[in-house]
């Protein structure tokens, strides 16, 4: 059901709750600054979500770091909350409180009391969400926070929060028209989430000067990859060696291997030095084995109207550092056959960069659109894939992309579905009985 615009909150139902937020703030129309966001929190006290917090940004990785945060402090048994964003699914995923999705009635108590505490202010669609999960979190006592920076990080509504602990996992060309164009200046905006004296942990392999000097300036001790902590990949396990809060030399040996990233979790492991107890390596396993996160890397089985199964590989590559990464894994993965890839992106991507980097293990591709005024258009991204491959097929939609590539495919096949949240998102909507990889 879609509100019209002279319809007007509280309402009963989620649903109407999410359909006002995106009919009088859409998503796609930002605009970033912490002064509206702040006097509402300060109206509201929604400025701590709990005794101790991490704010992770950086341009890829955020959602793999976060996972493999939560993962490992579940396991040493902190009461823990993740504000995540976009979702791909249902907007309840945003917010988990110990791995559970926010309710829709928690949500409708919290949009309550937002909307209520505006006093005639204005946030936009984010700054709503962030404060949503501050309530939430208040409401549940929970431990630790674990907060995902949207967008940049000085800037982005999540900053409005006092981290303890500030992770940058990587620092990519991504939303430039809104934070820059260059390294350089992406990774000044990103270090607007590093606080004075606090512990900052950079994850990529190459700092950016920027990120150096905001560390410096706030006095905040920076660990870095490679510097201050680093992995190291066995056969079947790896270690790392970093260093403790108090400064003393540190070392896990023999760890399990993560279905995720392995370099989020060698940032992830550097972040919980700085809690207030220290985790003992027990957790540390258990996590690593247990976490998981939908869309990165993401196997699911389909089976095509000659009863094969075809193997599909989920993810939400839409910039070229996840592009890359996503090559890297997808040739330590090899098939037999053929890797056919549907993709859809936003036209504020750099997607000819994702394109060139995908053609080099792509065979044949689908391309098609999805509902943002956003989306590359199919014209303009089968332009862009042509200059890499051969013309590629158009699809009217992402389903039907998605079923033509399963039905050319055999069971030495693979396909590849890519470009962004809302791709990936659609073919989970519409392919729910797909059988878990084995």
């Amino acid at each position: 059901m879609t509100h019209q615009q002279n319809s007007q909150p509280p309402f009963e139902q989620l649903s109407d709750w999410l359909d006002w937020l995106e009919n009088t703030r859409p998503e796609h129309e930002m605009e970033l600054g912490l002064d509206r966001i702040r006097k509402v929190a300060e109206r509201l006290d929604l400025l701590k979500p709990a005794p101790f917090v991490i704010t992770v940004g950086g341009t890829n990785g955020k959602g793999s770091t976060v996972a493999i945060l939560e993962s490992i402090l579940l396991a040493a048994g902190y009461k823990v909350g993740v504000y995540t964003s976009p979702h791909l699914l249902r907007f309840n995923e945003r917010i988990k409180v110990n791995n559970v999705e926010a309710s829709d009635e928690a949500l409708c108590n919290s949009f309550e009391k937002v909307n209520e505490g505006l006093d005639g202010d204005w946030l936009s669609y984010f700054e709503f969400a962030v404060l949503l999960a501050v309530d939430v979190f208040q409401k549940e006592k929970i431990d630790i926070a674990l907060m995902e920076v949207g967008l940049g990080g000085r800037l982005d509504a999540t900053n409005v929060i006092e981290p303890d602990v500030s992770v940058i996992t990587t620092v990519g060309l991504d939303h430039q028209d809104w934070l820059g164009y260059s390294i350089e200046a992406i990774a000044k905006e990103k270090a607007g989430i590093f606080r004075p004296e606090k512990p900052a942990v950079f994850g990529g392999v190459e700092i950016p000067n920027s990120i150096v000097e905001q560390a410096v300036r706030l006095e905040s001790a920076l660990y870095r990859r490679k510097k201050e902590f680093e992995l190291r990949e066995e056969n079947s396990t790896w270690s790392w060696k970093g260093l403790a809060k108090t400064g003393e030399p540190l070392e896990y040996a023999y760890l399990p291997i993560p279905a995720l990233v392995i370099d989020n979790a060698t940032t992830a492991l550097q972040a919980i030095q700085f809690l207030p107890e220290v985790v003992n390596r027990d957790a540390i396993v258990e996590g690593l084995k247990a976490s998981s996160l939908p869309g990165r890397y993401e196997k699911v089985v389909e089976i095509n109207q000659r009863g094969e199964k075809v193997e599909v590989i989920l993810d939400v590559a839409h910039n070229p550092q996840a592009a890359g990464k996503l090559v890297e894994r997808l040739k330590a993965d090899p098939v037999p056959g053929k890797t056919r890839a549907l993709i859809a992106i936003f036209k504020d991507k750099d997607y000819h960069g994702v394109i060139e980097s995908l053609a080099e293990v792509v065979d044949e591709w689908v391309v098609t659109d999805f509902d943002s005024p956003r989306a590359l258009g199919k014209d303009d991204l089968s332009e862009a894939v042509a200059r890499y491959s051969e013309l590629p097929d158009k699809a009217e939609s992402t389903e039907l992309g998605f079923q033509q590539l399963v039905e050319a495919s055999t069971s030495r096949d693979r396909v590849l579905v890519v470009g962004s949240f809302l791709t990936v998102g659609a073919i989970l909507i519409s392919n729910g009985e797909a059988l878990p990889s084995k």
